[in-house]
């Protein structure tokens, strides 16, 4: 019995094709993962807060605030 000798000629070649599919499709399988867990329900989050955003009602409740150096608050001269 003798053994059979390995296949070295093309080698790296056919590891770098395998190497490159793998790669291609986890960075796929990543990017999908990616905008259905995190990229879409943050849209969704800045659309449902911006639909009820008043923003000259968040103005007054800060200025009334004092926070604000260059407008006094309602009432003060």
């Amino acid at each position: 019995m003798t053994l059979a000798k390995p296949v070295m000629r093309g080698l790296l070649t056919a590891q770098i094709k395998k190497n490159l599919i793998v790669a291609t499709g986890l960075s796929v399988i990543s990017v999908f993962a990616w905008k259905v867990f995190f990229q879409a329900p943050r849209k969704q989050a800045y659309a449902d807060f911006y639909k009820t955003y008043d923003a000259q009602k968040e103005f007054d409740r800060i200025r009334n605030l004092g926070l604000f150096q260059s407008c006094r608050p309602d009432g003060e001269e």
